[in-house]
């Protein structure tokens, strides 16, 4: 990552964790998961309370999610290897996204910057669902292969190597997230073409423009430091998206 790029990330990762959550939580804004699945899926680092989280931001603009793609290649061809790194949602957290989600057995799940495989494999395994799982970056492609074979739900799980900005995400009803607050923005054209009733959960980070139907905080392990927990957030929309009113002018 260029010098530019990383301080311009650092900006928006700290601008990130100076807002609080918008719409309603399910419990005021605090209700803690306390399960512990077996694992964790895609993305970028923390963000979200100001209280909580905000050093948590600053210190994460070398550590974010690999699932956006990142310009063209000196070669001219398509960049498959990402400016920004990729860091796994915690365990319980996934737990609750595919919660909050209400997964069922006649569901099928995308993840947009798929990392590791581990929500797309967890959902297979758990629900029995099909699952798609999209990255850039073949590195993060072979890890998720592999956790699919190793979860032994191959049968059920396809991991491409993709630009998600370019994936036809009509096939799906539900959708994950843990990318930048800019890149759900810019997926919201793609979200407007799921079904009705599809539900989009994002992991920290919310969609300007868009309010969630609720938000949950859970406490999770803080990937700079195992050993410490942090405030995560877990977003959940369903279509047709809501749009906020915009603000008025004083």
């Amino acid at each position: 990552m260029t010098s530019f790029a990383r301080s311009a990330l650092a900006s928006v990762l700290v601008l990130a964790a100076a807002c609080t959550p918008s719409g309603s939580s399910s419990n005021a804004g605090a209700s803690a998961s306390t399960t512990t699945p077996a694992a964790s899926g895609s993305a970028p680092a923390p963000a979200a309370s100001a209280s909580a989280s905000s050093a948590a931001a600053a210190g994460a603009a070398s550590a974010v999610a690999s699932a956006a793609p990142a310009g063209d290649a000196e070669d001219g061809g398509p960049k498959t290897v990402p400016d920004i790194e990729y860091v796994p949602t915690p365990a319980n957290v996934v737990e609750k996204m595919l919660e909050v989600a209400k997964v069922g057995k006649e569901d099928v799940l995308y993840d947009l910057g798929c990392g590791d495989g581990r929500i797309v494999a967890t959902a297979a395994k758990k629900f029995g669902i099909k699952a798609k799982g999209f990255d850039i970056d073949p590195v993060r492609v072979k890890e998720s292969r592999e956790t699919v074979k190793k979860m032994g739900v191959e049968d059920l799980v396809t991991i491409e190597q993709k630009d998600i900005f370019e994936v036809d995400l009509s096939p799906a009803t539900v959708v994950t997230l843990y990318l930048l607050p800019e890149l759900n923005v810019r997926l919201v054209p793609q979200l407007e073409k799921l079904k009705p009733g599809s539900r989009i959960v994002s992991h920290d980070f919310d969609m300007a423009g868009v309010e969630p139907e609720k938000w949950w905080t859970v406490m999770a392990p803080d990937h700079r430091d195992a050993k410490k927990t942090r405030e995560h957030y877990v977003y959940l929309w369903k279509t047709p998206l809501k749009k906020a009113a915009p603000a008025r002018k004083k």
